[in-house]
């Protein structure tokens, strides 16, 4: 349940940060969210089983305050564990699922909830993404040129829109409506690798969403990144299609959108050829799905960060009315 606001007071807003033996990183990341501009905010640290409990060391730093919980699991279990152990912890009527590693700008709160009140049909906003390289802290915008302002994505416009101008959004530029959240099943343990993409695409496609065309959240490339960890294409093929299945059971109409935004090429080429055994997944996969995967390979294979940024600000930016 969401703690409503008080006549005159704004809503609460819910960070949930997961740590796994980063305590070090762990209150850089308590002292941004501390700096947020939103002024009604929680913070929910989720330990996921540290060989030293987090708590002590968050409750003896100096910037502790009532505002932040410390729940920990007996045993780690990955990311999207930790984030679902802090999700049902969250109070609040807007929630981010955010990291230790990851970057944000003080009015990223206030700037996407701001737009989520604006536009009440939204389950989510999200903005641009920003590369942070490791080592160091030089920040590199990675904009999407998906409009010129502030913009309210219909689920059939959102679906629209991702097949004709493809585009990945960073998890970390992510607020989430907690209703919304909710609805999904918020961060699901059991689809691993593909949690946050679930989360975010079956809300974007059942409920649309607002982007913000401006880089308030950077993710850092380092070596340990969940996301990046090796897995065999086997285990990898089950967890999208476990994902595709879950869409299909649950919220079924969601899946023709789900098949018209071509958005399964975010899973690859060799988890795509894995899918087409299986009957469910194989309803989402067109041919065209396969070119749209192709290019995406070739985006990100050939081209520096650098060009990527200048021809998507050639092809996706919008033309002026």
């Amino acid at each position: 349940m969401t703690a409503a606001a008080l006549p005159g007071h704004p809503p609460l807003a819910t960070v949930v940060i997961p740590t796994y033996n980063d305590g070090d990183l762990l209150i850089g990341a308590l002292e941004r969210f501390k700096a947020q501009t939103w002024p009604n905010i929680e913070i929910v640290v989720a330990d996921d089983g540290s060989a030293e409990p987090v708590e002590p060391r968050v409750r003896n730093w100096p910037g502790y305050d009532e505002r932040i919980t410390v729940v920990r699991r007996a045993v780690n279990g990955g990311v999207p564990a930790a984030l679902q152990a802090g999700f049902e912890r969250a109070r609040g009527d807007y929630v981010h699922l955010s990291s230790t590693n990851d970057l944000v700008e003080p009015r990223f709160l206030e700037t996407s909830i701001a737009a989520l009140a604006r536009h009440a049909r939204a389950g989510m906003c999200f903005s641009d993404a920003g590369i942070v390289s490791d080592p160091g802290e030089e920040r590199e915008p990675f904009p999407l040129h998906l409009a010129r302002g502030e913009t309210f994505f219909t689920p059939d416009a959102f679906a629209a829109r991702l097949r004709s101008r493809p585009f990945h959004i960073s998890s970390n530029t992510l607020v989430f409506r907690t209703s919304a959240l909710r609805a999904t099943g918020g961060s699901r343990p059991e689809l691993e690798l593909y949690a946050d993409w679930f989360a975010c695409l079956v809300t974007a496609l059942r409920d649309g969403a607002v982007y913000v065309p401006r880089v308030m959240a950077y993710s850092r490339v380092h070596p340990g990144a969940y996301s990046g960890r090796p897995r065999p294409r086997a285990a990898r093929v089950e967890l999208a299609a476990a994902a595709i299945r879950a869409v299909a059971a649950e919220f079924p109409e969601v899946l023709p959108r789900l098949r018209r935004s071509d958005a399964v090429s975010d899973f690859g080429l060799p988890v795509l050829l894995g899918l087409l055994r299986e009957p469910q997944a194989r309803a989402v996969v067109g041919a065209d799905t396969f070119w749209v995967t192709l290019v995406r390979a070739g985006w990100r294979g050939m081209l520096p960060r650098s060009g990527r940024r200048l021809l998507r600000r050639m092809v996706m930016r919008p033309k002026a009315a």
